[in-house]
């Protein structure tokens, strides 16, 4: 479980630092970031319905605070979903390409 857990902030890591040219790939990640956390949502309720205690490194966890945990987690992802649309109008801000009325010269 421990590896998931490194695999989702490598990949919030990412999705947070690159910088993206088209909208399929925002969406694309936005899909990966939700679709990891809403997994893990419901991985942890299906153990819950067998057990009363989720064990995540060797820690165990109630009920409520595995909703807390993920509460937390989904939060962050809400964080990185605006950084990454940041990105991506500060990408749009960067390469946009100037409109020039007839009669201007381009410098």
């Amino acid at each position: 479980m421990s590896f998931i857990i490194l695999l989702l902030i490598i990949v919030m890591l990412y999705a947070s630092l690159t910088k993206y040219g088209s909208i399929y790939k925002i969406l694309f990640m936005i899909t990966v970031i939700t679709s990891m956390t809403t997994a893990f949502f419901i991985y942890g309720i299906m153990v819950f319905d067998k057990s009363d205690l989720f064990e995540i490194l060797n820690t165990g966890m109630n009920m409520t605070t595995f909703i807390y945990v993920c509460i937390i987690w989904f939060a962050a992802d809400i964080i990185v979903i605006f950084k990454i649309i940041k990105n991506y109008r500060k990408y749009l801000d960067v390469n946009s390409i100037t409109v020039s009325t007839p009669g201007q010269e381009r410098e």
